[in-house]
């Protein structure tokens, strides 16, 4: 996606961004801003904006001969579709997360992943939704994530965002309501040993997606169908298991082991491993 300019907007730059990733559709940064006023301003992509700010900070914004003001406190929320604005402005230090969406990118999710014919995101200058919250701030913490993992969780997290707020913050019409049919045996069998291949590498929705030869978001919504599990979770799964397989047949240290499997260090495994079975790696293999 074109990177957004809201660092030049600002005077300053993002304090963490997940610029260096290269997410597709999707750019998310966080910004601790004083306060300022803001000239009228052009943004291509679709913007998300969260607060995080333990102290409330009242915000204006003029469009045309109309005003809306607002009391952002902690949670609240502020949805802006790609466009002109006015100008605006806050009275006081803020504490603030931009999702940044590419409204092309959006729209396909839409046309692809929902079969929708047509979207909209509405404009909504503040509101409250928690799950929005919760998935800007996974976002956020999956952008320090370096192993191959971390970018399937990232993509898996992207998408349910833009489903939500397709769901729930926009209008659209609907083509086909159907999910399709389950994954076949085969693509299952096919992604197990394209995991065996590529264990200590990237690991993409989109390559996954390649090997049933679907959509990312059609591939996403079925495999979950088919096995419960979201794509992120059955990949992290597929790992644990192998590492039990290589612990128990003590041929190589933990991390050679972490490192085969595309962990981002021995102790990202070790956390893993211990969430997932209850013991740490090194229990496990003595054990």
């Amino acid at each position: 996606m074109n990177q957004p300019r809201t660092a030049e907007l600002y005077g300053q730059p993002a304090l963490e961004t997940s610029a260096p990733h290269a997410w597709p559709g999707l750019q998310v940064e966080r910004y601790q801003l004083e306060a300022t006023a803001l000239p009228a301003h052009f943004h291509a992509q679709h913007l998300l904006i969260l607060h995080l700010g333990s102290q409330p900070v009242r915000s204006s914004r003029r469009q045309g001969s109309q005003v809306e003001e607002g009391l952002f406190s902690h949670g609240k929320a502020g949805l802006y579709p790609a466009g002109d604005y006015g100008p605006l402005a806050w009275d006081g230090p803020a504490d603030v997360v931009h999702v940044h969406l590419d409204a092309q990118a959006l729209e396909n999710r839409a046309r692809q992943g929902l079969d929708l014919a047509h979207i909209a995101l509405r404009d909504r200058f503040q509101f409250e939704d928690a799950l929005l919250m919760q998935l800007g701030r996974q976002l956020l913490a999956a952008a320090s994530a370096t192993h191959g993992l971390g970018r399937l969780y990232a993509e898996s997290l992207a998408n349910a965002l833009s489903y939500h707020l397709i769901e729930h913050h926009a209008t659209y019409e609907r083509r086909v309501a159907s999910v399709g049919p389950r994954l076949p045996a085969a693509v299952l069998a096919r992604i197990d040993n394209y995991l065996e291949a590529h264990a200590e590498q990237l690991i993409t929705l989109e390559a996954l997606a390649g090997l049933a030869n679907l959509s990312v978001f059609h591939f996403a919504r079925r495999f979950k169908l088919t096995t419960g599990r979201p794509p992120y979770q059955y990949v992290l799964d597929w790992k644990i298991r192998r590492a039990q397989q290589l612990l128990a047949a003590a041929s190589q240290p933990v991390a050679a082991i972490s490192d085969a499997l595309g962990f981002a260090s021995p102790a990202h495994f070790a956390s893993a491993f211990k969430r997932a079975t209850g013991q740490s790696p090194r229990q496990f293999q003595r054990g």
